[in-house]
């Protein structure tokens, strides 16, 4: 008999509610794609938290609202976050705002307090596309949970979608998601 097995009978008369996380990401060249896959590596470690992965052309406002935290995963493109993650944006913002004007308030973000990460493959410095993720995620009132993962390629030329992601970079994503999903697991935010 297993160690732990004695335990079963206790952890199943227990309900645990699973805790969801949502990687939204855009990727056109793999390179994204490349961490944004490490970073679930490490964020499936930890078992009480499903993780769903959404193209930013097709999250959905139910995507958003039903995730207990949320991670952006962008390209670096021409200084600035993808054309494909700024649509997700723009489509899904006002959506996630609450109208609050008959309580007295404005509007108040569905997603406020939530915690998130963001994730950049950058060719240059990256902190273009960062920047302009989180001026759009403060709007909602979120939670940073982590400093964010800036991975820039080795190998190409200065500002290309070219080169490797590095394996030091590919760790890192997937120790962020191990640590990400282990905040989400303990309500921390």
């Amino acid at each position: 008999m297993p160690e732990e097995a004695h335990l079963a009978p206790i952890r199943a008369a227990i309900h645990v509610k699973r805790k969801r996380m949502t990687v939204v990401h855009a990727s056109a060249s793999g390179g994204t794609r490349a961490l944004v896959s490490a970073f679930c590596a490490g964020a499936s470690r930890v078992d009480s938290v499903d993780v769903v992965t959404r193209s930013a052309s097709v999250c959905t406002e139910q995507d958003l609202r039903s995730s207990d935290g949320l991670v952006f995963a962008t390209p670096e493109n021409f200084g600035y976050m993808a054309g494909e993650m700024k649509a997700m944006f723009d489509r899904l913002f006002y959506r996630m705002m609450l109208d609050t004007t008959d309580a007295g308030g404005g509007s108040e973000s569905a997603l406020a307090g939530r915690p998130y990460a963001v994730i950049v493959c950058a060719g240059n410095d990256g902190l273009g596309a960062l920047q302009s993720v989180n001026r759009i995620v403060t709007g909602w009132r979120m939670t940073a949970l982590c400093e964010p993962l800036i991975a820039r390629r080795v190998g190409g030329e200065a500002g290309s979608s070219r080169g490797a992601i590095s394996a030091r970079d590919l760790e890192a994503a997937c120790e962020l998601g191990e640590a990400f999903a282990t905040a989400i697991e303990l309500g921390i935010a």
